[in-house]
């Protein structure tokens, strides 16, 4: 099964829909990040959220979105883009252990969301969770600070194979665009929950018509004039590297900066997205640091 993101429109309806399989990217993520079976499910959930989330942004677009928790769930980061490139960092990534999902998210929180362009800021916005689930919180971001009116849905389905855990990763996002309809849109949206539709989104299968399918069943008609365009193949893609790793010793203070060139030894940096290791020899964090001073 092929991971893709595409978007479309109802036309009749004036309702955005985003549909994601991310079956491979949310795997890779989970191996990554080390997350036992309860930390992968909430890890995946929120990569596919935030990719639906990203597909309408332009091209060389990012939303980067960061839900903070009271509960045992501290910290979950997301950041994907219109390219469907996304990486993601939960902590921590061993929750099986929670009992409840009270205990999960605790009683508070914060939801923090920031698009960007190359690096630039162009918008950004914070609210407190509504619903305690990181699926519907993004959608009450949407729908409280970008006032627009969303829902969705996201099914994770586990395999037994360490390197492939995810069966199927797959999520549905409606939005209402002006002129729409909301009390036809709260109908929809009610339906997403409905036993049928949750069956069709954890169909191991993928086909050409499954986008079409789950519109079926959530409009409860045989046609759907829906207008798809493809919009990317979602992939895991850390954006660290040397230069990053450099940016993080010039944090350093000057104690550990002295502590480094004493024991002449090289220095280890570790990204927590991706867990990729990087080594920055005496020279190197000198060099780094002359930078900054520069």
């Amino acid at each position: 099964m092929n991971d893709q993101l595409i978007k479309g429109r109802l036309e009749d309806l004036n309702i955005a829909v985003q549909y994601v399989v991310a079956t491979n990217t949310v795997s890779e993520a989970i191996r990554r990040q080390n997350c036992d079976p309860a930390g992968a499910h909430v890890l995946a959930r929120g990569m596919i959220t935030a990719l639906m989330a990203a597909a309408p942004l332009g091209g060389d677009e990012r939303i980067n979105v960061r839900w903070s928790y009271a509960g045992q769930l501290q910290t979950l980061l997301v950041d994907a883009g219109a390219d469907g490139t996304v990486r993601g960092l939960i902590n921590p990534a061993q929750l099986s252990d929670v009992e409840s999902v009270d205990d999960l998210y605790g009683d508070t929180g914060e939801i923090r969301v920031v698009r960007s362009r190359g690096g630039t800021v162009l918008a950004s916005g914070t609210i407190q969770p509504c619903f305690m689930d990181v699926v519907d919180d993004m959608a009450a971001f949407q729908c409280l600070s970008d006032q627009i009116e969303t829902s969705a849905a996201a099914v994770i389905a586990f395999s037994d194979d360490p390197e492939r855990p995810v069966h199927v990763a797959r999520g549905i996002m409606l939005q209402a665009l002006p002129s729409c309809n909301l009390d036809t849109f709260q109908v929809i949206r009610d339906r997403l929950s409905h036993p049928h539709v949750r069956e069709l989104l954890e169909q191991i299968d993928e086909t050409d018509q499954k986008a079409d399918d789950l519109l079926r069943s959530l409009l409860e008609t045989s046609e759907v004039n829906c207008a798809w365009s493809h919009t990317s193949s979602p992939c895991f893609r850390c954006t660290c590297g040397p230069e990053k790793m450099a940016s993080a010793v010039r944090c350093l203070s000057y104690a550990d900066r002295v502590d480094i060139v004493q024991k002449e030894e090289p220095v280890q940096v570790q990204c927590h997205f991706c867990n990729q290791r990087y080594t920055l020899s005496i020279e190197d964090c000198i060099a780094a640091w002359n930078q900054k001073e520069a």
